[in-house]
This record gives C-alpha cells, sequence and structure tokens, in this order.
C-alpha cells in the first residue's frame, strides 16, 4: 500500500516540495536567515502526509471539516518521523510549524509573531505561493496577478511581510 500510494502521490508532491525548496532557499537569502535549513525543511515539509489517510489525502472534491482535522495533523506527523533521526533535530520547529499564522490561527500549535521561527515563516510563504499558482486536482491555479494579490492580503495575519517582501522582490527580478 505504502509503494502504491508513493508511485500515485509522490511526483506531485516531489516537483512541489522541490519548488518550495527553490523559493524558500532563495527568500533566506534575500532576508538573511539560514538559506541550507530552509531548503531542507522545506524538501521535507509535507513529509508527514504519509500518516494521512489516502481517502483524505487523495480526495478530488472539497474536504470536510473532519477530513481538513486529518490533513491538519501532518506537521505533527512530519516532526515525529524526523525527530527519529539526530540530523533533522533543527529542522523540528520548522516542520512543525510550517502552517502557523503570525496572526496566531495557524496549526497546529496557535503560535503568532516570532513564536514561529523563521525558517516555517518562510516555507509557510513559499508553500503557499507554489500552492496557490498551480494547478491542483480539485482547482486551477489562480494565476500570478491573484496569488500575489492574496500573499499581499496576507501579510501580518498570515505571513511574516519581510518574507512576503522577499519573495515580491525576487519574482520582480527575475520577471513573471
Amino acid at each position: 500500500p505504502l509503494l502504491e500510494r508513493l508511485k500515485r502521490e509522490a511526483p506531485g508532491t516531489m516537483f512541489h516540495s522541490i519548488t518550495v525548496a527553490t523559493i524558500a532557499e532563495d527568500a533566506a537569502k534575500a532576508i538573511h536567515a539560514n538559506p541550507l535549513r530552509a531548503k531542507v525543511g522545506a524538501l521535507f515539509h509535507d513529509i508527514g502526509k504519509i500518516g494521512v489517510p489516502d481517502a483524505v489525502l487523495l480526495k478530488r472534491g472539497p474536504l470536510t471539516d473532519e477530513e481538513f482535522d486529518e490533513i491538519k495533523k501532518h506537521p505533527v506527523h512530519g516532526e515525529m518521523i524526523l525527530s527519529t533521526y539526530s540530523p533533522f533535530t533543527k529542522l523540528l520547529p520548522i516542520i512543525r510549524g510550517h502552517h502557523e499564522r503570525m496572526n496566531g490561527n495557524g496549526y497546529p500549535d496557535g503560535l503568532k509573531d516570532e513564536e514561529i521561527c523563521i525558517g516555517a515563516r518562510i516555507i509557510a510563504v513559499a508553500d503557499s505561493f507554489d500552492a496557490m499558482i498551480s494547478n491542483r486536482t480539485y482547482r486551477k491555479g489562480l494565476g500570478y496577478e491573484r496569488t500575489m494579490a492574496e500573499l499581499d492580503r496576507g501579510r501580518n495575519t498570515q505571513f511574516d511581510s519581510r518574507v512576503v517582501d522577499a519573495l515580491m522582490s525576487l519574482i520582480e527580478k527575475m520577471g513573471r
């Protein structure tokens, strides 16, 4: 079952993680944070989805509240998985915290502002950018303008504004 699941899910998840890692590394450099920690944390940020049931993870339609509660467990599952290997110790707050929000309305712990490690704040922006701009099985990507507007709207509530500024500056330098 795990092998079959990886065959179905891994290509999309792998591409997403590599994209998020590239964005996170560049954003970390731009704000003088640790780019290697951001990159490696991003590569493993969704590893906890292994602990989410296939019926939820691979569902094509909208999630029920109960199903979303299952998805929300993946940061804790990821932390548990990586805690078994000591070289990942410094990444654990990143893995656990990448869905926290600056206003304290994130999960799993309701952390806010500086309680959230900088690596998790970087990955939150990079992950959200890639999720919004990309097509999913259940919806089309939002497009560049709308994605950027959503990031801007999330400043200081969902996202660290320094990271949003860094990403927007990087995109502007590279062109869309």
